[in-house]
């Protein structure tokens, strides 16, 4: 958009390098968006949210299918710093993300959201619970 902007609308645009998501296309893939918990802890204190599961709809045809999915957050502001999830269709998912982390949303912003349920990402809206602090 930037190019697209600079070239062919004479509206000179840097392009923002900030928080952008990206994903490896693995099987499972691997999306994240923002800091990981070691680049987070090296600024300020954390809390990290994490949660592994298996999806509902590969658990009831017996695949063993799992989801990581974790939640960086400040300790001080409440800001979600960065997210990372192992999963199909992680690519899909951390797009969206992306979003809520370059806006700057809170955790309790997360939590404020109603889950879809059955669903993989409802998962990051319903972790109540830091599994470490740092």
């Amino acid at each position: 958009m930037a190019f697209t902007e600079t070239v062919f609308k004479d509206n000179p645009t840097k392009p923002d390098h900030e928080l952008v998501a990206s994903a490896v296309f693995t099987q499972p893939e691997l999306g994240t968006v923002g800091l990981t918990e070691e680049q987070a802890r090296e600024q300020e204190a954390i809390d990290v949210y994490c949660t592994s599961f298996r999806p509902m709809r590969t658990a009831f045809i017996d695949r063993p299918d799992r989801v990581l999915m974790k939640l960086v957050v400040s300790q001080e502001t409440g800001k979600v710093l960065g997210c990372q999830i192992v999963a199909e269709n992680a690519g899909e998912l951390i797009q969206m993300v992306g979003i809520a982390v370059k806006a700057g949303l809170t955790k309790e912003d997360f939590d404020r959201t109603v889950a879809v349920h059955p669903t993989m990402s409802e998962e990051l809206v319903t972790m109540q619970k830091p599994v470490r602090s740092a």
